[in-house]
C-alpha cells in the first residue's frame, strides 16, 4: 500500500451544491477537510435522490457522497463569533474552497485580503457562476444558466433542434475539477514560496472549455458547430433489444473503415445488407441526406432491435467495428471493468440505517493510496471536537452554543 498524500493539509470547505468535489479529491488523499454549513444546513442536504427515496437532513445521496471523508460543523457566519470562529478556521487552514456570491465574505470582513493578514499562506479558491469580475459578477447563477451562456447546452442538439441539457449540474463539477487542479498547483506554490494567493474559478468559463473547438468552428469559417446527429453510421445512437447502442462504422471517405461493418452485416444475415455494398455510402452527402440516414437505420434496427446491446458489442468487436453499448446506471453496477478495478465502494452509513454504494477515485496512483474516509458529517456532528482544535474551552464553546453562533449535533 501507498502513502497518503495529503496528512497534514488542513482544507475548509465552505460549499453547498456548488464546489463540494474540490476538497472532496482531498480528503481521499489524506488530507483534514473541514465541512462548514450554515446552520440551516448545507443546501445540498434537500437535493434527492435520498436514500430509501426517503427525504431528510441526513438521506441526500450526492449529499452523502460529495462529503465522504470530511469533518463536518455548522456555524452562523453572520454573527460575529460565528465570523471570529471562522477567521481562527483559516488562520490555522492550508486552503479555502467556497462557492459565495461575490461580496459576501466581504461584506462579514472575510475576503482574501483581509483573512492573507491572518494566514500569508492561505489559498483562497472560489467558485462562482461568472467570477469575481466582468459585468455578469453579481449576477445570480444556475448550472442552466452558465450551460446556456457558456454555449455548451447549445452543443447537444442537431441543426435546428432545441438545445438539450445534459444531467446533473455539468458546469459545476467541471468548474469543481478544474478548481482541484488549480487548487493543487497553488498549494505547491505556496510550499515553494510561503505565500497563498486567491483563485478565481467561474462555471462559465469551465464550461467553455467544454466546447472544444466550437468558437474555432465560427471564427475560421462561419459555422456553428453542433452534434452530427443524422450522418448515417457516423457517431449515431441506435436503438436495440435492451436500451441503445452507439455506432462509428464510417468517418469521412474511409472505405477500409466501412468494409468491416459491411462484412458484419453480411455474416450476420440482416435482411437488405446489399444494400451497404454501395460506394455511395463512402459520400458523406449521401450519409447525411433524409434518404441515406432513413435507409440506413431502416435496415440497421432491423437488426440490432432484435439483440441485447452486450450481444452487438462483442459482435462488433468480433468484426473489428467502433460499436459500444450507451449504459444506464444498472449496466454501471455490473460493469465488468469497474468491477475489476474496484470501482465501487459500499460503506455502513448510521445515518441512513443502511449500505451505501459510492464511485471510488477516478485514478489509481502507483504509489499513493486513495481512501474513502469516514462518512458524510451529520449536520453539527463535529462542531464541539473542531473547536477543541481551534483552543476554544468548555465554557466558550457553551457559549458559542447558546448564543447561536454555532450548531452542535
Amino acid at each position: 500500500m501507498g502513502s497518503i498524500f495529503f496528512p497534514k493539509l488542513r482544507i475548509i470547505d465552505f460549499t453547498g451544491e456548488l464546489g463540494p468535489y474540490t476538497a472532496k479529491t482531498f480528503a481521499g488523499l489524506g488530507a483534514d477537510v473541514i465541512h462548514l454549513e450554515s446552520l440551516s444546513g448545507d443546501p445540498l442536504r434537500s437535493v434527492g435522490p435520498f436514500y430509501g427515496n426517503r427525504p431528510g437532513r441526513e438521506t441526500s445521496l450526492q449529499y452523502l457522497y460529495y462529503n465522504a471523508g470530511k469533518r463536518g460543523m455548522a456555524l452562523d457566519l453572520a454573527t460575529a463569533p460565528g465570523q471570529e470562529v471562522f477567521r481562527r478556521l483559516c488562520s490555522k487552514a492550508d486552503l479555502l474552497v467556497e462557492s459565495f456570491a461575490p461580496g459576501v465574505l466581504a461584506r462579514y470582513g472575510l475576503a482574501y485580503d483581509a483573512l492573507r493578514q491572518l494566514n500569508e499562506r492561505l489559498v483562497h479558491v472560489s467558485i462562482t457562476p461568472f467570477g469575481h469580475s466582468g459585468p455578469l459578477a453579481t449576477v445570480p447563477g444556475s448550472d442552466l444558466t452558465c450551460a446556456a451562456l457558456s454555449g455548451f447546452l447549445n452543443l447537444a442538439g442537431v441543426d435546428a433542434d432545441k438545445p438539450v441539457r445534459a444531467p446533473d449540474n455539468q458546469t459545476y463539477r467541471m468548474a469543481e475539477a478544474y478548481a482541484a487542479v488549480g487548487s493543487a498547483v497553488a498549494l505547491f506554490s505556496a510550499g515553494r514560496t510561503g505565500r497563498g494567493q486567491f483563485l478565481d474559478v467561474p462555471c462559465i468559463e469551465a464550461g467553455a472549455m467544454a466546447l472544444e473547438n466550437a468558437a474555432q468552428f465560427w471564427d475560421l469559417e462561419g459555422k456553428i458547430r453542433r452534434g452530427r446527429g443524422r450522418e448515417a453510421g457516423s457517431a449515431t445512437v441506435h436503438r436495440c433489444a435492451d436500451g441503445y447502442i452507439a455506432l462509428v462504422a464510417i468517418m469521412g471517405r474511409n472505405k477500409p473503415m466501412w468494409d468491416p461493418f459491411v462484412h458484419w452485416m453480411r455474416e450476420e444475415g440482416v435482411d437488405d445488407w446489399q444494400v451497404f455494398d454501395d460506394l455511395k455510402w463512402i459520400d458523406a452527402a449521401y450519409r447525411t441526406s433524409a434518404e441515406g440516414y432513413n435507409t440506413f437505420c431502416r435496415i440497421f434496427e432491423a437488426y440490432t432491435t432484435r439483440h441485447p446491446k452486450q450481444y452487438l458489442y462483442d459482435t462488433g468487436q468480433r468484426f473489428k467495428v467502433a460499436v459500444t453499448p450507451v449504459c444506464n446506471g444498472k449496466d454501471l453496477l455490473e460493469n465488468s471493468q469497474l468491477q475489476h478495478r474496484d470501482y465501487w465502494h459500499v460503506e455502513y452509513n448510521e445515518a441512513v440505517g443502511g449500505a451505501v454504494t459510492y464511485p471510488s477515485a477516478p485514478f489509481d496512483f502507483g504509489a499513493m493510496t486513495w481512501q474513502f474516509g469516514r462518512n458524510a458529517p451529520r449536520f453539527g456532528e463535529h462542531t464541539i471536537e473542531i473547536l477543541r482544535d481551534l483552543g476554544y474551552s468548555q465554557t466558550e464553546i457553551s457559549h458559542l452554543v447558546q448564543t447561536e453562533a454555532v450548531h452542535v449535533e
